[in-house]
C-alpha cells in the first residue's frame, strides 16, 4: 500500500503548502511577501487563501495563548458509561474550550480554563465526578505550552460563583433552564 502524503491527503500543490507554512509561522505575513515568495501575483495569493478557507485548510481563532496568559487550563480525561450524554451536558459549558472524544481508557478529552484552581477543581467536581454516568476522571494542571496554543475563552467564566450547583445560567445542570430549545422557526408553526 502507497502512503498518501498530507499534500495529497489535502489535495493542495506546492504553493499551497508553502501559503500555510508561512501563515503557520506569522499569520500577520502580507499577501505582497507570500506572492514574493512563491513567484505569484498578490491577487494569486488572495485567491488561494480564500480557496484553503473554503476547503477549512486556513481558520482564525481569536482567544489567549497560554504561553502568554496567567489563566489556569486543566486537561481533564473522562471515561463514561454513555460519552454523549456528557458530551450534550458540556456542550454549552463557557468553562470548557475544547472537548474531545477519544479512544482508550478514557473516551473524553476536555480544556478547561479558568482564573483559579480553585475553579477548575469545582467544576471537575459538578460537571464530571457527581455524574453517575462517569466512571473515572483524571485532571492534569497545564503547566507550560512548548508552542504557542490558542484558547478561545468565554467570558462567562467571570460570572461562575463557586458556592453555586452550576456553572452559569446555560448550564444543563441548571433545573431552571428549559431542557428544550426550539428555533424561532419552529416555534412560528
Amino acid at each position: 500500500m502507497i502512503k498518501k502524503t498530507f499534500k495529497e491527503i489535502l489535495g493542495i500543490d506546492e504553493d499551497d503548502y508553502k501559503i500555510i507554512e508561512m501563515l503557520e509561522k506569522d499569520a500577520d505575513v502580507t499577501h505582497s511577501k507570500i506572492a514574493r515568495e512563491i513567484e505569484k501575483s498578490q491577487p494569486a495569493v488572495g485567491a488561494r487563501i480564500i480557496k484553503l478557507e473554503r476547503k477549512n485548510l486556513l481558520t482564525k481563532q481569536v482567544g489567549f495563548n497560554i504561553k502568554k496568559v496567567d489563566i489556569k487550563v486543566a486537561i481533564v480525561f473522562v471515561s463514561t458509561k454513555d460519552v454523549e450524554i456528557v458530551i450534550n451536558k458540556i456542550k454549552q459549558c463557557p468553562f470548557v474550550n475544547h472537548a474531545f472524544k477519544i479512544s482508550g481508557e478514557f473516551n473524553l478529552l476536555c480544556f478547561i480554563a479558568a482564573s483559579d484552581l480553585q475553579t477548575i477543581e469545582k467544576l471537575v467536581d459538578l460537571c464530571f465526578r457527581k455524574d453517575p454516568n462517569v466512571i473515572n476522571v483524571k485532571t492534569n494542571i497545564l503547566i507550560d505550552s512548548v508552542h504557542d496554543f490558542v484558547v478561545p475563552i468565554d467570558f462567562q467564566i467571570e460570572k461562575f460563583d463557586l458556592h453555586s450547583e452550576n456553572c452559569g445560567p446555560d448550564c444543563n445542570l441548571n433545573v431552571n433552564l428549559p431542557k428544550y430549545k426550539f428555533d424561532s422557526a419552529e416555534e412560528e408553526d
